[in-house]
């Protein structure tokens, strides 16, 4: 499940319900046309260029080390480590181990339990505005060496680490499942009103080419009938602490001019919060290819300007042939 981020959904929901109400409403005129939108053009936030990137952790914080380079990349702070949020993470990944459980609450009859939901667990440690996590479970001996690489991968928990977080605790456990938990407090808003982070980002020159569909919930659908397969590497537009993107097209072609489909992931009443839209290509993209991407859609801040039209257009380049296997070790769990 992607981080439940209350600062999104309860305002929402409550829009919805009384937009419905008055729908019901039969006597009532047709509304005017809205006036076209004169405010500020969504732009791309822009990605440094030239800079030395500088890993922003410490030892005991790989992951989070890890996520703050992808940030320096896009131009975005990077996330503090947080001891008591460390000790929150720690916590959840005992809960999970204990009770061989995959899922962001927990049960209080269960071994470990510390807490029902995120937010919950997190202010046993320390007071926070705003709380969120990500994790992955690994059975036996197949964790890759990097777990954060492939939960990153995964397009909602992307959106979430590229959240504007404060700060961030992570915890790893290596017994009978690999398990690696983040959590992270505290919005600290930074892009503008009217900006979006792409991923794959503009000029990227090392793009990853393919990634396996684990996620809950899953991008491509709720049939699941994409469950287990190798797609392309997913491509998402996230926006800031209040910011709801909904996709409406997405125009991907390789350097041939090829269109190279991909599958906008569907976005239903519950998920009206959501801070990242996502495509997802449906085959592995080609190594050493440069790619253009043009992406139309509305941008809609929940306490500012609604359904924001957005035009945007930019290239990327995919990371040069490698001798290992095309596609990451897979997940049990991705959550």
């Amino acid at each position: 499940m992607f981080p439940r981020i209350p600062l999104f959904s309860a305002p929402v929901s409550a829009l919805a319900l009384a937009c419905a109400a008055l729908a019901a409403c039969a006597s009532k005129p047709p509304a005017p046309a809205a006036a076209a939108y004169t405010g500020p053009v969504v732009t791309l936030h822009p990605v440094p260029t030239g800079a030395t990137l500088v890993s922003t952790g410490n030892a005991g914080s790989p992951a989070i080390a890890w996520l703050n380079t992808r940030r320096a990349e896009l131009g975005l702070a990077p996330i503090a480590v947080d001891r008591d949020l460390a000790q929150a993470a720690a916590a959840h990944a005992r809960y999970l181990q204990l009770n061989r459980a995959a899922g962001h609450d927990e049960r209080p009859d269960l071994p470990g339990f510390t807490g029902s939901d995120v937010i919950t667990r997190v202010r046993l440690h320390t007071p926070v505005a705003g709380a969120s996590e990500v994790f992955a479970v690994y059975g036996g001996q197949r964790a890759p060496a990097l777990p954060i690489d492939e939960i990153f991968a995964a397009p909602y928990h992307r959106g979430a680490m590229l959240y504007d977080w404060a700060r961030a605790g992570e915890a790893a456990l290596n017994a009978d499942a690999s398990i690696t938990v983040l959590d992270f407090a505290d919005p600290a808003p930074a892009l503008t009103a009217s900006e979006l982070v792409a991923y794959p980002y503009p000029g990227q020159t090392d793009a990853p080419l393919a990634w396996t569909d684990e996620e809950t919930p899953d991008p491509m659908g709720p049939d699941g009938r994409y469950r287990g397969a190798v797609l392309g590497y997913p491509i998402t537009l996230s926006g800031g602490t209040n910011a709801h993107v909904d996709l409406l097209t997405f125009e991907l072609r390789n350097a041939k001019g090829k269109t190279v489909r991909c599958h906008i992931a569907p976005v239903t009443p519950a998920q009206s919060g959501r801070n990242t839209a996502v495509c997802t290509p449906y085959e592995p993209l080609l190594p050493g290819t440069r790619y253009s991407a043009h992406a139309t859609g509305l941008l809609t801040q929940q306490y500012g300007a609604a359904n924001v039209p957005f035009d945007l257009s930019w290239t990327f380049s995919t990371a040069a042939p490698h001798p290992r296997t095309l596609f990451a070790t897979r997940a049990d769990t991705l959550d």
